[in-house]
């Protein structure tokens, strides 16, 4: 176990810390950690967030913090660490707008420029648009709604001086992210890319990647793994460097796009997502022209499948073993090809 508190304290007075990396972690990469029971705990404890996320290698973190806002400043200037905000946009277009606000406000209090931000789902929805949606006209009812929520918050992020970035959060396809934010001028509004989740749709991440581009203000770096089973294929975060996708290219894309952008990652430690392209419901919410994806798709995952690690059969404390080892790793290889 990585200590934090006193533990941290004296790491870091010993210089026996990792080396600090120039790549950040984005929540859901400490998603064992946050949940883990006999520990102490960090949700509630932003400054020991902070020296856990530092503890591993971290040089910065993209997290909701709304409390401690002084002391979480603070000891993110002590360590040299970026911050990158997130917010949460309302549900509903007619929900109140005080929750993103304060998360917004806490974002620009906390040194951020940028926060991240994900349209919600509809209620009971995994946000998975392929789980989520039953038909293609259920889907563009609530891509209206979503996309018209976050045009009515931009004055709030022009208020505050907090770019919002969307990500492309397995909702919307790359072309109808890029319309939703080709409608705008507004250095305001900008693209999260997460370069594994439209893998999902069975776009290739450099289609991805490439065509967001143009408005990328932040981003969650993954290598991804893939295999076939009998419904489609298996889609998982690996360690860098094990999977099919090039972190360093894809991230050198977005830096010519962006030279500011920070390199936030987000190896998620978990179960490999199954995605049933070969089912029906699948493809009920997208066009037409998906199933012409299928076979192609998954001839490349055959031919480039990789092992996927589950974390059934291990015990808590090993599959915390196992987000710590990984995320170590990810800040190693960020050191080396990032720096």
């Amino acid at each position: 176990m990585i200590a934090i508190g006193p533990g941290f304290a004296k790491a870091l007075a010993e210089g026996t810390l990792p080396p600090k990396s120039p790549a950040g972690i984005a929540t859901t990469a400490l998603s064992t950690r946050l949940r883990a029971a006999g520990v102490p705990p960090l949700r509630d404890n932003p400054v020991a967030y902070v020296e856990y996320c530092r503890s591993l290698g971290a040089g910065g973190i993209q997290h909701l913090i709304t409390t401690d806002l002084p002391a979480v400043r603070k000891r993110l200037d002590e360590l040299g660490m970026y911050y990158e905000g997130q917010v949460q946009l309302p549900t509903r277009l007619a929900d109140d707008l005080s929750t993103f606000e304060n998360s917004l406000r806490a974002s620009a209090a906390l040194g951020a420029t940028v926060a991240r931000a994900v349209s919600r789902p509809p209620q009971g929805g995994t946000g998975r648009r392929y789980e989520s949606f039953k038909s293609l006209a259920e889907y563009r009812t609530w891509q209206a709604e979503a996309d018209a929520i976050v045009e009515r918050c931009l004055p709030l992020a022009e208020k505050y001086k907090v770019a919002i970035a969307l990500e492309n959060h397995k909702d919307r396809t790359v072309e109808e992210h890029v319309g939703f934010l080709r409608r705008f001028s507004s250095p305001w509004l900008g693209s999260l890319i997460d370069p594994g989740n439209n893998m999902s749709f069975m776009e290739d991440p450099i289609e991805t990647v490439t065509a967001l581009a143009p408005w990328v203000k932040a981003t969650s770096l993954k290598d991804m793994g893939v295999a076939l089973y009998e419904d489609g294929f298996l889609l998982a975060e690996v360690p860098f460097g094990t999977g099919m996708t090039d972190q360093k290219a894809l991230f050198a894309i977005m830096r010519k796009a962006n030279p500011k952008i920070l390199p936030t990652t987000e190896l998620i430690t978990r179960n490999p997502l199954k995605v049933p392209v070969r089912t029906p419901g699948y493809l009920a919410s997208f066009p037409e022209a998906q199933k012409g994806r299928v076979a192609p798709w998954l001839a490349m995952v055959e031919a480039k499948a990789t092992r996927l690690d589950a974390m059934d059969g291990l015990s808590p404390a090993q599959q915390l073993e196992r987000e710590e080892a990984n995320n170590r790793q990810v800040f190693a290889w960020a050191s080396a090809n990032l720096a």
